[in-house]
């Protein structure tokens, strides 16, 4: 009988009309007891000022006020400070409006039974203020003790104590579908710590890790701090401590993404693994970029991939004067176009279907836009397909820059920016030889004295998110339970985030005079493993427990460590600190081409051996690593042009 109780009045509100009826009786209830303290319990002198006809005037009083105010509509088991004012203000116009009525009663004299004495309204508005405002508390008490339907008490730590923090506060407790035990704030400021704000108390950042955590079970930390005054460092050591103690980990999301500008329980969520690999907010010449793109015709190859989608995105928040996407991913720049269309209804853009591979395409479209920045996102770039099929790796990421970049000097393009990676460096696989291949012949584009164009190489490691991260299978794996597989204990790789990795191609394009190779600060290597480890935590699952970690083998052409930069290189520094310069050796142009050209001509005769030797000829520090090349004595390659 009490369970299906319960069950009732947890599915079940309180009618508005039985609220309104239970503060009218109270008010009716304290008017009395107003007399009673009035008079000090002398109850011959409460019946001689006493008229029931008052009880008459300050019914329809009150109950004018609460309709107007609506004090009575609120949930009771959601009562919060806003639903208190509510009372609060019904209560004052109501009493305002006795005041009102006994002055007038008092001047006109027609009845002394009418004249409420002041002191009585005053008593009886703090009376029933009170008695209002604790039956809400109390009827918000009852039911989350004993009609409440939450399941799974949760013991939780707020970790900002601030403004956003107490936000937090109330909208977890006033969550209908969790039970919480907010165990109490964690802040970093001295000023606040060993306090209390709302009764909740607040620890240090060692206090709360290494005593009440412990002792508490805490199962979940939410992070409700201002995010600029939130540094990475903090956040990735917090999920550190918070991954060895199997504590979930929460981030509130920015006031501006609340909607309708408050926060909702739904909207905290488990932080993202971006979020840790990412960096501090860069700080960027925007000036300079929009300025650069106010009047630019701007071409895009490769526009419906991870890097170039973005770039497109970017270009237009900036006001690019016109952007020209070109790809031949037809489904993705479909969807492209769609979400440009959308998101930038002035914008001036056209979507181009073709093949950086295709001259004849190229040429059409640099006749009709005549653009006069030209960035080269086309490419292959997944390793083991490419250790696979060298010839089209070559075919793209060789053939279709030199396209391209030819394309660009013979119509007047002013900037052409080629994004590179860093597998460029001390190639161990196809893919990355044919974006050195690439690299060195753009800068010897550069170098040569008859060009007029400003030929620009960017050289970062692998992008969150991006269609050949490690990040992306990662999450599915986790989706699918598992288990999660990395391919060598100790591989490490660079990461940066999509948007921050565009920005700075941006910010090098108008950087750049032209034969640059701009090398991006990717911050500290991740070991790969970890990374998997915190995905899997990250994603509400207990690493090695819930889900299994299985350590397969290198990929052919895989290594252990990534590169930014040639032993033989040296790093000049730029007004960005996160943008290098890296000084490079002289190619010239005429040898080069004519490698390529002889390259090119050959990768549908030659075999993939053929392909592989003639390579390591054109970049000699390109040694296979794993891979079905390595295990090959190089050969002649007949009457072929190799470098010097």
């Amino acid at each position: 009988m009490v369970n299906r109780i319960k069950i009732y009045f947890s599915k079940r509100y309180l009618p508005r009309w039985l609220v309104l009826l239970f503060d009218l009786f109270i008010v009716l209830l304290t008017f009395l007891l107003a007399y009673i303290l009035r008079f000090n319990f002398n109850f011959k002198e409460i019946e001689s000022s006493l008229d029931l006809i008052q009880m008459l005037v300050i019914l329809p009083v009150f109950l004018f006020s609460f309709r107007l105010i609506r004090s009575y509509a609120g949930i009771l088991r959601h009562s919060s400070t806003e639903e208190i004012a509510r009372i609060v203000f019904a209560l004052s116009i109501g009493s305002v409006m006795l005041i009102l009525f006994s002055s007038f009663m008092r001047k006109i004299t027609v009845s002394s039974s009418l004249i409420i004495p002041y002191s009585i309204i005053i008593i009886q508005f703090a009376i029933a203020s009170n008695i209002l405002l604790l039956s809400r508390i109390l009827a918000k008490a009852v039911y989350n003790e004993w009609f409440s339907t939450k399941k799974n008490v949760k013991s939780v730590m707020i970790f900002g104590a601030g403004c956003l923090g107490q936000i937090t506060r109330n909208v977890l407790i006033a969550d209908s579908l969790e039970k919480i035990n907010l165990l109490g704030f964690i802040d970093d400021n001295i000023f606040l710590q060993n306090k209390r704000i709302a009764g909740v108390p607040i620890y240090s950042f060692n206090d709360a890790f290494e005593k009440i955590i412990p002792q508490n079970n805490v199962t979940e930390l939410i992070l409700a701090s201002d995010e600029v005054k939130f540094p990475l460092k903090l956040k990735r050591d917090i999920i550190d401590r918070c991954l060895t103690k199997k504590i979930v980990v929460k981030e509130v999301p920015s006031m501006s993404t609340w909607m309708n500008g408050k926060l909702n329980v739904g909207e905290i969520k488990i932080i993202k693994i971006e979020d840790l690999l990412g960096r501090d907010v860069l700080t960027l010449d925007r000036g300079k970029i929009k300025a650069g793109v106010k009047d630019a015709v701007i071409l895009i190859a490769g526009a419906a991939g991870s890097i170039g989608s973005e770039i497109v995105n970017q270009l237009m928040a900036f006001n690019a004067y016109r952007v020209i996407l070109l790809d031949k991913a037809e489904s993705d720049l479909y969807d492209l176009q769609n979400e440009i269309t959308r998101k930038y209804t002035n914008s001036d853009f056209s979507v181009i279907v073709g093949d950086v591979t295709n001259v004849k395409t190229l040429r059409r479209v640099f006749e009709k836009y005549m653009p006069t920045i030209v960035i080269n996102a086309a490419a292959y770039k997944h390793v083991p397909l490419m250790e696979e099929f060298p010839n089209e790796a070559i075919r793209v990421n060789v053939g279709g820059t030199r396209n391209l970049a030819n394309l660009s000097i013979e119509y007047g393009v002013e900037k052409f920016v080629f994004i590179s990676t860093d597998k460029a460096v001390n190639p161990t696989n196809i893919m990355g030889t044919s974006k050195r291949i690439s690299e060195i012949y753009v800068q010897s584009l550069a170098q040569k004295k008859s060009t007029s164009t400003q030929f620009i190489t960017t050289r970062f490691g692998n992008v969150l998110g991006s269609n050949g991260s490690v990040v992306p299978l990662f999450k599915k794996q986790i989706e699918n339970g598992g288990p999660v597989t990395v391919t060598h204990r100790d591989i490490t790789r660079f990461f940066m985030t999509i948007p921050e990795a565009c920005l700075l191609v941006l910010e090098a394009c108008f950087m750049g005079k032209g034969g640059e190779i701009f090398i991006f600060d990717m911050g500290d290597p991740v070991k790969i493993y970890d990374l998997a480890e915190k995905m899997i935590f990250l994603s509400g699952f207990i690493p090695h427990e819930d889900i299994k970690i299985a350590i397969t083998h290198l990929r052919p052409g895989e290594k252990l460590f990534e590169e930014l930069l040639k032993s033989q290189e040296d790093l000049l520094p730029t007004y960005n600190d996160k943008i290098l310069i890296g000084k490079v050796m002289k190619h010239d142009y005429y040898k080069v081409n004519n490698q390529i050209a002889y390259l090119l001509n050959s990768v549908d005769e030659w075999d993939n051996q053929y392909l592989a030797e003639y390579m390591k000829r054109m970049v000699p520090e390109f040694v296979s690593k794993n891979s079905y090349y390595n295990n090959y004595p190089l050969r002649l390659v007949a009457d072929s042009p190799v470098l010097a």
